[in-house]
């Protein structure tokens, strides 16, 4: 049986707030030059908060984010406390047109003066004076973590006690508690406490008393977010292959490594290697559950509302295996780098595939049909310049001779040497 090793990508989830982190503490060049591999081998969104962590601290007032929706958030609330005069955040339509009110009014609350340019709760905005002393708050975080994780990383620039309110209904909680996890890694000292009307996370330590550099103890994992496209690519290689992906570890406090346990339903095992895991099909490919119509049977259902990013890759991988599924916790796709659950629907249906909302959408139940699913001859696929969308469907190549796309340089947002990795399981 051949083995292919697979070069990903530094998890973007943890060099951000490792980057955010640092540049607090003072180190982030530091850091940096021990470090190399966080710019050489990251991707556009960390080389764009590199480059807007070190402008600020070279005086510098605007800050152009592109789509990059992570790094645009835990920057400004960074910058409404460390810059020196006012700054301006900008980006492109895509992220221009996702919200960033709920954190924009918890910073405005604690003493921020922010002036909206064009739409309010939007990029671009001036932060025209910021945040002189910690005051409790509370954060929604129905849309996004982020806007959690941001405030969690900017209170250690405060000595004392600081407390912040998670409302009920976090999406993405496993990255809330990535984001602890990295504070508590560097020493800061905290408390969380879940109630009946959400959580409450307390933070007590400040960057300041830190006295052990964090580079010292914080291991760089590989992304498993981006491990997710070698599953369905997996299935089109023939059962004698495997797939190294060196830099992963099962016990991975990334909330993406949930992918082994989603990779089962496509039959593919994750088996634990020293230097990383391997990815193992035990599948017999010929539609394993294919038979009856979908009316005749009921789909098996998958909760996703931790896991946004793995959806793409696992639907199409569903549709390549002829495996109808009811999704739950999927509607904030609506609010990526672009309307994600669209995106779906508009490829899906080329696969004789469908996407739809059970009940009402605000139900957050959706079932993908793929009982008639079939491999056209030739795909056209309508990224909408979203890097997940570009990669989830490319798996579908060793099923369909002629594969092309909108925009195929859109992966440099996450993963630069997609296509030469993809190459090596497409034989292209």
């Amino acid at each position: 049986m051949s083995m292919m090793a697979i070069d990903l990508p530094l998890s973007k989830s943890v060099v951000n707030r490792v980057l955010i982190a640092m540049a607090a503490q003072g180190k982030l060049t530091q850091w940096l030059l021990q470090n190399p591999s966080v710019v050489s081998n990251g991707c556009r969104d960390t080389r764009l908060l590199v480059d807007a962590l070190q402008g600020l601290a070279s005086g510098m007032s605007e800050f152009d984010f592109q789509d990059a929706g992570t790094p645009c958030r835990l920057f400004t609330a960074y910058a409404a406390v460390c810059a020196q005069k006012p700054v301006t955040i900008s980006g492109n339509i895509s992220l221009n047109n996702r919200s960033i009110l709920p954190l924009m009014d918890a910073l405005v609350a604690m003493g921020a003066e922010v002036e909206f340019l064009e739409k309010p709760g939007h990029t671009p905005f001036t932060i025209k004076s910021g945040i002189k002393n910690w005051h409790d708050t509370e954060i929604n975080t129905s849309v996004s973590s982020q806007y959690a994780s941001a405030l969690m990383l900017m209170a250690p620039l405060f000595a004392g006690q600081k407390r912040i309110k998670l409302q009920d209904n976090t999406h993405s909680q496993t990255y809330i508690d990535l984001t602890l996890h990295v504070l508590e890694q560097m020493g800061i000292e905290l408390k969380v406490e879940t109630g009946t009307e959400g959580k409450n996370i307390t933070i007590l330590g400040s960057y300041k008393a830190i006295s052990t550099p964090l580079g010292a103890r914080m291991v760089m994992e590989a992304d498993w977010s981006a491990s997710a496209f070698f599953y369905p690519l997996l299935l089109g290689m023939g059962e004698s292959k495997t797939l190294f992906l060196e830099g992963l570890s099962l016990s991975s406090v990334q909330g993406d490594a949930a992918m082994a346990a989603l990779g089962k339903w496509l039959g593919i095992e994750t088996e634990t290697h020293a230097d990383g895991v391997i990815l193992r099909s035990s599948v017999r490919l010929k539609n394993p559950w294919e038979s009856e119509k979908l009316a005749d049977k009921t789909p098996p259902n998958v909760d996703l509302k931790n896991n946004p990013d793995l959806v793409p890759a696992f639907v199409v991988g569903c549709c390549i295996l002829k495996q109808s599924l009811l999704l739950e916790g999927i509607h904030n796709l609506r609010y990526k780098e672009c309307d994600r659950i669209a995106a779906l629907q508009e490829n899906l249906a080329y696969l004789n595939c469908t996407l739809e909302p059970m009940g009402d959408e605000e139900d957050d139940r959706w079932l993908l049909d793929t009982s008639n699913r079939n491999f056209p001859s030739q795909l056209h696929v309508e990224t909408r310049h979203d890097h997940r969308i570009a990669m989830a469907f490319s798996t579908l190549k060793p099923w369909i001779q002629e594969l092309t796309f909108s925009d195929s340089d859109c992966v440099e947002k996450s993963f630069p040497n997609y296509w030469e990795q993809w190459k090596k399981c497409t034989f292209e």
